[in-house]
C-alpha cells in the first residue's frame, strides 16, 4: 500500500532509514524540508503505529506541484475519486489543509473550496471530527493529497509523564541518537536533560548503552526520573552541568543534548555554551562525538570548538534550527 507519512521538515531520510528497518519498504521517497515521505510499505496501518520519525500518516491519494489556490484545488479533485471508495452515504468527510510558505490564499482557502467540490456531489461535510479526513497540504510548491489514518500524533509518547515547559519533540530527538549511534559498553551524557526526552528516545533506541541524564533543576531531573522509570540503562545527577565534572571522572563517549538557546538572554548564552564546552572536555573520555541542536549553532561552534562534522538544517514550531554534530577532545 502506498503511504504519505509526515515528520519534522528536514527529517526525511530518517524515516525512510526506520521504514527500510521495520518493514523493508520497497520503495520511498521523500522532498526535504517538506517534512513528507511516500513510501510503499507491505504493512496494515496499524503496524505503523509503531514508528518513531512519524508524528501523521495516511493513504497516499497523489502529488505533485502547483502556485495558484485554482491549481491546487485542480490537482486536488484529480486525485479524489481515489478516495471516493472511503465515503458513503453515512459517513461524514472533512478537508484539512497544512500549509508552509508563501501564498497568495489561505489554508481555509483550500478547504473551502476542495469541501464545495465533494458537498456538490453530495457528500456531508462535517468540520469536527469527520469520519474521513481528506489532507490538501501545501508546502512551498509541493501539493500532497492523502487520507489521514492517525488522527492522533505519533510523537505523543507513553512514557512522558512529566511535561517540561521547553520539551524537545521525541522525533527529533530520535534522530538525534540515530546520528550519534550509541554502541554497547558506551555511556551517553545528556548535559541539558530536562524531562529526560533524548536519552528516553536513545536507550529504546539503543537500549545496550549507559546513559546519563544532568541538569541543574531538581524538579525536572525528577521529571526525568518519572519519564525513564521504564529504563534501567539511565541514570540522573542533579548538578550543575557547567560544573559536574569537578565531581565525577570523565566517563562520557558521546553527548547528545538540546542545550538553552537563549533569545531572550542572548548576552549569556556564549559564555554558557564556553562552559558546557569545558565540561564536554573535561568529562570526556579521550574524545568524544556530540550531537546537539540549536538555532545559535554559530555560536556553538565557536564557543565550543573541536571537529565539525554534520550540520543539517530542521523546521519546527516556525523557527529554523540545526543539528550539528561534532567531536570534542581533552
Amino acid at each position: 500500500m502506498d503511504y504519505l507519512l509526515t515528520t519534522v521538515p528536514g527529517l526525511e531520510d530518517f524515516v525512510i532509514e526506520e521504514l527500510a528497518e521495520r518493514f523493508g519498504a520497497q520503495r520511498a521517497r521523500g522532498l526535504y524540508m517538506t517534512g513528507r515521505v511516500v513510501a510503499q510499505v507491505e504493512a496494515a496501518p496499524p503496524e505503523l503505529f509503531r514508528l518513531r520519525t512519524v508524528e501523521r500518516f495516511g493513504v497516499f491519494l497523489g502529488d505533485g506541484r502547483a502556485d495558484t489556490l485554482g491549481e491546487v484545488v485542480e490537482l486536488a479533485v484529480g486525485q479524489l475519486h481515489k478516495a471516493l471508495r472511503y465515503l458513503t452515504a453515512n459517513t461524514t468527510a472533512g478537508v484539512r489543509c497544512e500549509r508552509v510558505g508563501e501564498h497568495g490564499f489561505t489554508s481555509r482557502d483550500v478547504e473551502r473550496e476542495v469541501g464545495r467540490w465533494l458537498k456538490d456531489r453530495g457528500f456531508t461535510i462535517s468540520l469536527v471530527d469527520p469520519d474521513v479526513e481528506i489532507n490538501v497540504d501545501v508546502v512551498e510548491h509541493y501539493v500532497s493529497v492523502w487520507v489521514t489514518v492517525a488522527k492522533r500524533s505519533l510523537k505523543d509518547r507513553p512514557w512522558r509523564v512529566y511535561q517540561h515547559y521547553a520539551s524537545l519533540n521525541p522525533i527529533i530527538a530520535n534522530a538525534m541518537a540515530r546520528l550519534a549511534k550509541p554502541q554497547p559498553g558506551e555511556t551517553i551524557c545528556d548535559l541539558t536533560c530536562g524531562g529526560g526526552t533524548v536519552v528516553a528516545e536513545a536507550a529504546e533506541l539503543y537500549p545496550h548503552a549507559r546513559y546519563l541524564c544532568i541538569d541543574i533543576s531538581l524538579r525536572h531531573v525528577k521529571g526525568a526520573l518519572v519519564n525513564t522509570a521504564h529504563l534501567p540503562q539511565v541514570d540522573h545527577i542533579w548538578f550543575d552541568s557547567t560544573k559536574v565534572y569537578r565531581a565525577a571522572r570523565p566517563i562520557c563517549d558521546k553527548y547528545i543534548f538540546n542545550p538553552p538557546y537563549g533569545f531572550r538572554i542572548p548576552g549569556r548564552i556564549g559564555r554558557l555554551y564556553r562552559l558546557l564546552g569545558k565540561a564536554m572536555r573535561r568529562l570526556a573520555r579521550g574524545c568524544a562525538t556530540y550531537v546537539v541542536i540549536t538555532p545559535r549553532y554559530r555560536t556553538f561552534l565557536s564557543q565550543v570548538g573541536g571537529e565539525l562534522l554534520l550540520k543539517r538544517v530542521i523546521y519546527q514550531g516556525g523557527l529554523y534550527s540545526h543539528i550539528i554534530m561534532g567531536r570534542i577532545c581533552r
